[in-house]
Order: structure tokens, then sequence, then C-alpha cells
């Protein structure tokens, strides 16, 4: 009957040890943005993108500067849906350290991420707040 009870204790041991050993949580996927709910039918960079949930993916290509513009003022954005990349466009980029110093312009955008229907029904602005900046992304509704 010891033999058993010690056993017993054992396992009680090894299982308590093992249930309180965390498996490690892998590292923030730098690239990924945000996800995403766009409610209807819109284009990104020419194509059709489906009305649904979408994770928005930064890559490191800048598209080429206007002139006066910054090398790094819009950067291409994935659309991921179901593992793969559905679609691109660009996002323009909005730091905090380049607002203007007065004006309605001068105070920084709120956190988090927006997805709205602009004025006249013809574009889907995603706007999304990471640390300092702030990515816009205008896509044309499709009808």
């Amino acid at each position: 009957m010891k033999y058993v009870i010690s056993l017993l204790a054992l396992a009680g041991v090894l299982s308590a040890a093992a249930a309180g050993q965390e498996k490690p949580t892998p590292p923030a996927d730098p690239a990924r943005l945000a996800t995403v709910r766009i409610t209807q039918s819109v284009a990104a960079n020419g194509y059709p993108l489906a009305a649904r949930v979408y994770e928005l993916r930064l890559t490191d290509e800048h598209r080429t500067p206007l002139p006066g513009q910054s090398s790094d003022a819009e950067r291409w954005i994935e659309f991921v849906a179901n593992g793969g990349v559905v679609a691109r466009d660009v996002a323009v980029v909005l730091r905090d350290n380049d607002l203007p110093s007065e004006g309605a312009s001068s105070v920084p955008a709120r956190g988090g991420t927006r997805v709205e229907l602009l004025k006249g029904g013809e574009f889907v602005r995603i706007s999304v707040r990471r640390g300092e900046e702030r990515y816009l992304i205008y896509l044309p509704v499709v009808p």
C-alpha cells in the first residue's frame, strides 16, 4: 500500500511540474499590422477584394516617392486571407514627429484600427495606428 501511495504522489508531483511549464510564446510578427473587416467589395491596386476579414501585413517595399516626399512616405501592404496574400496596395505613412506645430492637423491620431466608408461612399479608408506611425489605405468601392 505504501508503494502505491508513493507512486501516486510521484505521479502528482511530475504532472504538477509539467503543468507549471509554459510553452514559450513565439515572438510577435513585426510585419503583422492589424486584422480588419471590410464589409463591402473594394479594389486593392486595381484587383477586386471581396468583403471579409483580412490580416494586413507590412512589406519592406516602399513606393517611389514623389518630388519632395520622404523615401518612406508610402509603404506596400499585403492583404492576407486563409494564409495567403490575396492583394497588395500602398499605405500612406504619417508620423507624429512630422505633424505641424499648430492647427487641427497637429493633434496625433487616436490609437487603434478603423475601417470607414468615406463621405460619398466611393472609398473605404483603413487607418491603423502603430506606435508613432499611422498607416492610411484608401480603397475604391467596387459596385
